[in-house]
């Protein structure tokens, strides 16, 4: 059950992140109306009265940490197939989420909440779904998420044109497989005049919905989209001051496309074409150039770092050493479950400070425990457009906070509790998380919703569904196998 009002927590030790980077030792976390309204060694006439009193002497209180990236489909593929190549894991991933019914939709997005709610993670973009979608799917998907009571952002997931990046080079698909994919309408594009009437009012339902809930428009990959359909997305990000998201040149193939559609790349494209803004938030971007780097830098586009399914599909690395040393700013995803296997932020941030190490001899330029947990806190914090609310623990913040406990054996002793959190905390030790002030894990168990029914009911739903998409299977499993 969600608890609400004035909550106090009392002596912990409290990472604050603000812009001095102080931890105290011990103290007070005074939370009203679902904002910090004190924080540190607060007076006793301070601190009264309250609804409820929280003892965390023993424990680390830390930022909420922002999952930048992730689809709530794919929260049932964990371990699905192993040694497949980006385009035979896109089309088995079409098998795997489509033609789910409301109730499915639900059950999946619940199931990636209680991970995350148990690790840590307090806020989140979920890039929602991976076909053509429907208002009611929206609503389906939209009210899962406020039942969980995380701050949680919907990037309405659409193309209007070809999955090109995932078809074989050259003539494509044999006529046989090009004709059984046609049957199943697997990639169907959204029709553009239809995105025009469905995406506003989805926004008008839901944007905003609780204080927590928010909508963006968001591109599958630009170059699967129309220039008019990116065009409108800006329009609409505007008039509603909402952000985009999108996924950009996760793979080579898609740099290769862009290169002959366009004649440049898609970051300098979607720069001449009017559209880039810091309103932007894209993930992987491993293949850009130099270039692009500088002009998303320009523009305070947000590059969202998925370091550990760039390397489960093998995509390739991208370049964070670069882009922190251009001023981009970059946030932490874990993709979903179907590319990463989990949702655990804290393996992200690990493996997105130990990336790049063995190849930088100037330790100086390696990615820090710092630098990799403000990705996961700040850098999401801006690519949720909620900079300034969320992120840090300090008065007039928003009251997203963990409390880890301190007794588990990576934490003793207390060396550094940064060094501590990226590189030996896995969400194992989380005791308490608090979305708006409101407690959604208590001891370690989700209290938000019925966790362990939800787990218990999604397995039937799922063995339903892979039975209703036998013909999907058939055909994604014929093409992965015509694949390089």
């Amino acid at each position: 059950m969600l608890k609400s009002g004035t909550v106090l927590i009392r002596q912990a030790m409290i990472l604050t992140l603000d812009d001095e980077a102080r931890i105290h030792q011990t103290g007070d976390i005074l939370i009203r109306d679902g904002v910090i309204a004190a924080l540190g060694a607060l007076p006793d006439d301070a601190l009264a009265p309250v609804d409820r009193v929280i003892e965390a002497r023993g424990m680390l209180a830390v930022p909420g940490l922002v999952n930048a990236h992730m689809h709530s489909q794919s929260g049932t593929m964990a371990g699905f197939g192993d040694r497949l190549s980006h385009p035979a894991f896109m089309w088995l991933t079409q098998a795997h989420t489509s033609r789910r019914n409301p109730d499915e939709i639900r059950l999946a997005v619940l199931l990636c909440a209680a991970q995350m709610l148990q690790s840590g993670t307090t806020a989140v973009i979920d890039h929602f779904p991976g076909q053509r979608f429907s208002i009611a799917e929206m609503d389906a998907v939209l009210s899962a998420w406020a039942e969980t009571g995380m701050r949680a952002t919907l990037g309405m997931r659409f193309f209007d044109g070809a999955f090109g990046d995932i078809l074989p080079a050259g003539a494509g698909l044999p006529p046989d497989l090009a004709a059984a994919a046609a049957s199943v309408d697997i990639l169907k594009p959204h029709p553009l005049a239809a995105l025009r009437e469905e995406m506003p009012e989805i926004v008008r339902r839901w944007h905003g919905h609780a204080g927590r809930i928010g909508v963006f428009p968001a591109p599958s990959n630009p170059d699967r989209c129309s220039d008019e359909a990116l065009v409108f997305c800006a329009e609409l990000a505007g008039q509603h001051d909402l952000g985009i998201h999108t996924h950009l040149l996760e793979t080579r193939a898609q740099a290769e496309i862009a290169a002959r559609r366009y004649g440049m790349t898609t970051v300098e494209h979607l720069d001449r074409l009017g559209v880039l803004s810091g309103r932007w938030s894209c993930a992987h971007c491993i293949w850009l150039t130099d270039d692009d780097i500088a002009r998303m830098a320009g523009h305070g586009v947000v590059a969202v770092h998925n370091p550990e399914s760039n390397a489960r599909i093998g995509a390739g690395r991208m370049r964070t050493p670069d882009m922190l040393a251009a001023g981009l700013p970059i946030a932490l995803g874990t993709d979903g479950s179907g590319a990463n296997d989990n949702l655990i932020l804290q393996e992200a941030m690990r493996a997105a400070a130990l990336l790049h190490r063995a190849d930088l001899p100037d330790r100086s330029r390696w990615v820090g425990a710092r630098d990799a947990l403000r990705m996961a806190t700040e850098g999401g914090a801006k690519a949720l457009r909620r900079e300034g609310e969320i992120g840090v623990l300090a008065p007039g913040f928003r009251a997203d906070l963990v409390l880890y406990r301190l007794d588990h054996p990576w934490w003793v002793p207390v060396n550094d509790p940064v060094a501590q959190l990226v590189f030996a905390e896995t969400g194992a030790a989380v005791s308490h998380v608090l979305v708006d002030g409101r407690v959604l894990v208590e001891d370690g168990r989700v209290t938000s919703f019925d966790a362990a029914g939800a787990l218990a009911e999604i397995r039937d739903r799922i063995a339903s569904l892979k039975a209703r998409n036998a013909d999907l299977f058939a055909v994604a499993e014929a093409i992965t196998r015509a694949m390089p």
